[in-house]
């Protein structure tokens, strides 16, 4: 495995993780409404990013995954919020990489809108989770058809210019000089060991 592609899962779950450890608590502490909808739309720019660098299979489930390493250092943690994260890549993946959609308009909706009904009929009917279960098919509809309607249209727009954005940067920074790529490379390398540091921090100074 390639030195770039493990320090770019690295960087891209740490920027994902600490969306969500740190802008998801403020918004859920706040009770603010579609919680999730911003959470998604940052969800769903990291991992545009992360495709248009490294489009091999997976890459969306595997920085899911670390990214929900992530939101498991932050305390206290919620176990629903660690399936909505790794549902998340694991549908992104199937959407843009097994179907590989040409319309990414298309592709964003498609993948918000499976994510959110996945995670909504997993945690309800499978998992059982209380707060769920007792709000039942009233819940589970308005997550999707709400909270998810509003997610998919904002995802609809801005993963299409994401996609296009992240192509011209990698574009420009294949085209720079050797010593520039270098200044690249350890510039994400410093970000990705800071992301990972400051979680790892944050955790045990929260038992202090």
């Amino acid at each position: 495995m390639k030195k770039e592609y493990v320090l770019g899962i690295l960087f891209f779950s740490g920027l994902w993780g600490v969306s969500e450890a740190f802008l998801g608590d403020a918004l859920y502490t706040a009770n603010v409404s579609y919680a999730s909808v911003p959470l998604t739309v940052v969800a769903f720019i990291v991992l545009t990013f992360a495709r248009a660098c490294f489009p091999q299979k997976g890459t969306a489930t595997l920085i899911a995954a670390l990214a929900m390493l992530y939101k498991f250092l932050d305390t206290p943690f919620f176990a629903c919020h660690l399936l909505g994260i790794v549902l998340m890549g694991i549908c992104f993946d199937l959407i843009f990489g097994t179907f590989r959609i040409k319309n990414r308009s298309l592709a964003a909706l498609l993948t918000v809108y499976l994510s959110y009904g996945s995670f909504a009929l997993a945690i309800t009917y499978v998992l059982r989770y209380e707060f769920w279960r007792q709000a039942g098919i009233t819940k589970v509809l308005t997550h999707i058809g709400i909270d998810g309607s509003i997610a998919a249209v904002v995802c609809a727009v801005l993963v299409p210019l994401s996609f296009r954005l992240a192509e011209r940067l990698r574009a420009s920074l294949a085209s720079e000089i050797s010593l520039s790529g270098r200044f690249a490379t350890g510039s994400v390398s410093a970000a990705a060991i800071g992301l990972w540091v400051f979680g790892v921090a944050t955790f045990f100074l929260s038992y202090l």
